[in-house]
């Protein structure tokens, strides 16, 4: 599970709550379990190879239909495998206090994403540990199944079953390769975190580990599709780009949190920041402030600057331009609930991070009592993290 994924990596990631498109498959645990459509691609070309090439080639001449049946369910079992493995680490993670909204079956397996890094090498530990010691369970159930089957001699059952055992157990070996963001590269940081008592340290080497991994998948992939003309070459570079990808991001997110301890908006926010009169109508407020400072959303406050929203571009986009001359600013984030997009000044500057990241807005306003004191954007964040890197290189 990395930070998650077949034949592929179990990222669990710390990262924002995603929004990627998917399809609803239901809520368990409390979390919210999407099949992404790359699924479809993958799981149909599963269900190929296995009901025309696999199990034709292994099992003496049976109905064409018999192949489709253990071919699909023997798919089917495996993504059920892979979502126990995700829901391993989930609920893990839960119990050591950080919520999953999420779990989304992709096309090169499964990602848990999880809200936030854990806060000591301990939960680090036993959340990257959960997704493998599931699977572990599962292959001890596939290989008893196996033997059960095979004892009575029904052989397509006994198939499917080793087939899953067998498949399982590769998932588990590739999750293992010490190198972030996979498992067994997130039990490498917890180690490396507890023994120097630096997460920054600790995830800078598990992500060089899994860069370097997915070059070998990168070089492996173009060997096989060059050399010997096998389209499966494309799955592992697909799963590199994805590896490499996780890894830079892990990085980033330990190095952020490493800069931003201590830190609070306070520190990093823009002061004196434009505000919309709370009384003024909406089209004066496009003439006077959107048009003529390029921003896409400002706080909206009465005269003594109690804040009372934050007006964004997409709120003036839902009300009829006939209207503006009569709605005012403060009526307009009223209906569209922009109050929710202001953080205390005092709140930390990785919490503001999150705040922006989850709120899918660029901006946030920070408030004082009530009171509008300034503005904190991404980008504001991220230039203080990138001159704090430069500093210290």
């Amino acid at each position: 599970m990395s930070n998650s994924a077949s034949t592929s990596p179990s990222p669990a990631t710390p990262s924002r709550p995603a929004r990627r498109k998917g399809v609803f498959i239901g809520r368990y645990f409390g979390i919210e379990i999407y099949l992404d459509y790359s699924w479809f691609i993958i799981a149909a070309v599963v269900i190929y190879e296995l009901s025309v090439v696999f199990f034709p080639a292994n099992l003496e001449v049976k109905p064409t239909g018999l192949y489709y049946v253990m071919g699909t369910t023997a798919a089917l079992l495996f993504f059920l495998s892979i979502l126990l493995h995700e829901l391993g680490h989930s609920l893990v993670s839960q119990r050591c206090g950080i919520p999953v909204p999420r779990i989304t079956l992709l096309f090169i397996g499964g990602l848990a994403e999880i809200a936030r890094e854990p806060d000591d090498p301990k939960s680090e530990l036993k959340i990257a540990l959960g997704g493998p010691i599931v699977s572990v369970v599962l292959i001890l159930i596939y290989s008893a199944l196996w033997w059960l089957f095979e004892s009575i001699h029904w052989l397509p059952a006994a198939m499917v079953c080793g087939w899953l055992a067998m498949t399982n157990l590769s998932l588990v070996v590739f999750n293992m390769v010490p190198g972030y963001p996979l498992d067994g590269g997130r039990v490498l940081r917890a180690l490396l975190w507890a023994k120097t008592g630096k997460l920054r340290r600790a995830t800078f080497i598990a992500s060089r580990i899994g860069i370097g991994f997915s070059w070998v998948l990168i070089l492996t992939g173009l060997y096989l599709v060059m050399v010997y003309h096998q389209a499966n070459g494309v799955v592992f570079f697909l799963i590199a780009l994805f590896l490499k990808g996780a890894a830079d991001s892990g990085y980033n997110h330990a190095l952020q949190r490493e800069i931003l301890t201590g830190v609070t908006v306070r520190n990093i926010m823009t002061a004196e920041a434009a505000w919309i009169p709370a009384s003024l109508p909406l089209n004066l407020a496009v003439d006077d402030y959107f048009l003529t400072n390029h921003h896409v959303a400002f706080p909206v406050c009465t005269e003594d600057r109690e804040f009372r929203g934050l007006l964004r571009l997409e709120f003036l986009k839902e009300i009829p331009k006939e209207k503006w001359p009569y709605t005012s600013a403060g009526d307009a984030v009223a209906e569209w609930g922009g109050k929710d997009l202001q953080i205390d000044v005092e709140t930390s500057a990785a919490r503001a991070m999150r705040r922006l990241l989850a709120a899918g807005t660029g901006r946030l306003a920070v408030t004082e009592h009530g009171k509008l004191i300034g503005i904190v954007t991404r980008h504001d964040i991220l230039h203080f993290i990138e001159i704090h890197t430069e500093l210290e290189g």
